[in-house]
């Protein structure tokens, strides 16, 4: 089957070749605290009116939590750090992830793969191109049009849909996307390192509930 042509593919060069970021509009302080008891390195830097977080090194724990794109995307934001994105580039697929200013409210995915468009996460909450918009800080009919328009585009890759929601939702962090910058040379960035134990009780914990599946598939 040919390729479906793609409508942001003709009207933009821009792609995405870095890895993933989180946007929060709480202060750098707040979101360095949170950084600190992760399961490795991050950057912490303030952009324009947000706070963004990039992947700064792999996490300590073990595979497969030690890929630094996926577990900071599976990672929930602490309440203070509500309404918080994610963008991210998971193989061919672009993946927003949604934190909601709810205590204890689980993240939400929207997922965006070639020639399906907008897909429906199994076994996790959706979130919704409204719901993203709202998040951003929008309540613009034209810009949510927009957002639909752009996941509708099944002809495109996840590198040029990454870029457009970006562009389109006036969000920080399309040069570290792109490649052009990197976050850890940003201005006031600051590079947090958790310390060790934090992923040696993450690992205690996964294998202590994989041994407790392997029981219940016993008895």
């Amino acid at each position: 089957m040919p390729r479906a042509r793609s409508r942001l593919s003709r009207r933009t060069a821009t792609t995405v070749t870095g890895e993933g970021i989180v946007l929060t509009r709480a202060r750098a302080e707040v979101v360095a605290g949170w950084a600190r008891r992760g399961l490795g390195p991050l950057v912490v830097v303030p952009a324009q009116g947000w706070t963004l977080v990039s992947p700064g090194g792999r996490p300590k724990a073990r595979y497969p939590y030690d890929d630094a794109v996926r577990t900071l995307a599976g990672r929930p934001v602490s309440y203070r750090m509500r309404p918080a994105l994610g963008f991210f580039r998971v193989g061919k697929q672009a993946v927003v992830t949604l934190h909601a200013k709810r205590r204890l409210a689980p993240t939400r995915w929207m997922i965006w793969t070639p020639r399906d468009g907008l897909v429906t996460p199994k076994g996790l909450p959706v979130a919704r191109p409204a719901d993203v918009v709202r998040a951003a800080g929008s309540d613009s009919p034209e810009v949510l049009a927009r957002v639909e328009e752009i996941v509708g585009d099944v002809g495109a890759g996840a590198p040029e849909i990454l870029a457009a929601l970006l562009g389109v939702l006036d969000l920080p962090g399309l040069d570290v996307l792109t490649g052009r910058a990197v976050a850890a040379d940003l201005p006031e960035a600051r590079l947090i390192v958790p310390a060790d134990r934090y992923a040696r009780a993450f690992d205690k914990i996964v294998r202590e509930r994989r041994l407790d599946q392997d029981d219940d598939r016993t008895e």
